[in-house]
């Protein structure tokens, strides 16, 4: 079979398609919502996520004046909202009234919650590190909510929750069925 090059500016779209949460900052006064694809675990022992965030973007500001935020999991029906808040800034209005989304209050963290997200995960900043144009953001997982019926045996359900994975441009892939591989004896 023949291969085509990609482009290095669009390599991370071969592997950058994990669950793309909508991500809730607050700074006392002002907050924000807005998708941050970029974001993975790093460890579960500490428990441990990383953000790369775009410098001077409002999330970024809103982050460093508050070191908390909360990746809010979203399925299908949220695609809309989730394009919404990623094409405007913060800075010129509330995002969440403007795409339909409820600020609800998190458990640990100041920044409020998505209502309509199946999931949370709050966290503290712990560490960051600059790069250039980019943030990464070093969040301790302090407090995480799903609910009810969403995961089974401490796995996410991906036919009930249907996780919207961004492939870029406005394009997303659904994650809708599980796939278990044996483990080699």
């Amino acid at each position: 079979m023949s291969r085509i090059e990609v482009p290095i500016e669009k390599a991370y779209r071969l592997i950058n398609h994990g669950a793309c949460p909508l991500v809730s900052t607050r700074d006392g006064v002002r907050r924000n919502v807005a998708p941050i694809n970029w974001t993975i675990p790093i460890s579960d022992d500490p428990p441990l996520v990383l953000c790369a965030v775009g410098e001077g973007c409002f999330t970024d500001e809103l982050l460093k004046a508050s070191g908390e935020f909360a990746l809010n999991v979203v399925g299908e029906s949220l695609a809309p909202a989730l394009l919404h808040c990623g094409k405007r800034s913060g800075r010129n209005g509330d995002k969440f009234s403007s795409a339909g989304l409820t600020p609800v209050p998190c458990a640990s963290i100041r920044p409020p919650r998505v209502a309509e997200a199946f999931g949370h995960v709050e966290c503290r900043v712990t560490a960051t590190h600059p790069y250039e144009g980019v943030t990464l953001y070093v969040g301790r997982v302090v407090h995480a909510e799903v609910e009810e019926g969403f995961m089974d045996e401490g796995f996410l359900r991906p036919e009930k929750a249907r996780t919207i994975h961004h492939l870029g441009s406005g394009r997303f892939a659904v994650a809708d069925r599980l796939l278990v591989v044996p483990r080699e004896k």
